[in-house]
């Protein structure tokens, strides 16, 4: 979320009697006095704070891995905050794990878990953040402590300032599949959707 820059300028008018101001000018060339006015004209401007990703730094991309439940898996998404106060992460992920389509017969399954894990790094690199869920708590309506989407009060909180900073990732991450179902040969696969707010 990006909040707007704001410049005010502050013109000031009013009415002023002959005896405290002069009103007219003349022309230079005509002989007369006074020949300019000086108007005060007060200008102020603020820059509000800016929460976004930073250019080309959005966590995106797609990762491939042959042979999942023999190797496990890890990869990290790298992604850049532009954020110049506190901000917070969030993720929700489209299928709770990695889905393969069709049904799965007795003694096996089409769902395969894995871990999603959040490192934010501020200004400097001396403040971070980090959290792990399991996938299966990141569908919307679940538990994990980063479930999107990010609001001012919803996310891994990064707590200081953190404007082009490299550092941040998303890691997914499984061991070597060991659960008491056979997984059912196919694409297994997910969708994670990354968002992101300032925070108070």
């Amino acid at each position: 979320m990006r909040t707007r820059t704001h410049l005010a300028f502050a013109v000031c008018m009013g009415w002023v009697s002959a005896a405290s101001a002069q009103t007219t000018a003349y022309s230079p060339d005509s002989g007369r006095t006074p020949n300019q006015i000086v108007l005060s004209i007060p200008v102020t401007a603020s820059v509000g704070g800016r929460c976004g990703f930073g250019t080309g730094g959005t966590p995106s991309g797609s990762y491939n891995q042959n042979d999942f439940d023999v190797n496990g898996l890890q990869h990290d998404f790298a992604f850049v905050l532009d954020c110049t106060g506190p901000s917070r992460v969030a993720v929700v992920s489209q299928n709770g794990g990695l889905l393969t389509t069709g049904t799965a017969p007795t003694g096996y399954t089409v769902r395969a878990p894995y871990d999603v894990s959040l490192h934010l790094v501020a200004n400097g690199g001396g403040t971070t953040a980090d959290a792990t869920c399991a996938a299966s708590t990141l569908p919307t309506g679940s538990t994990c402590s980063f479930l999107g989407p990010a609001s001012t009060a919803q996310g891994l909180r990064l707590s200081a300032a953190s404007t082009l900073q490299a550092g941040s990732y998303l890691r997914v991450s499984a061991p070597p599949y060991a659960g008491a179902s056979a997984l059912v040969n196919g694409t297994y696969s997910d969708v994670l959707t990354v968002t992101l707010s300032a925070s108070p």
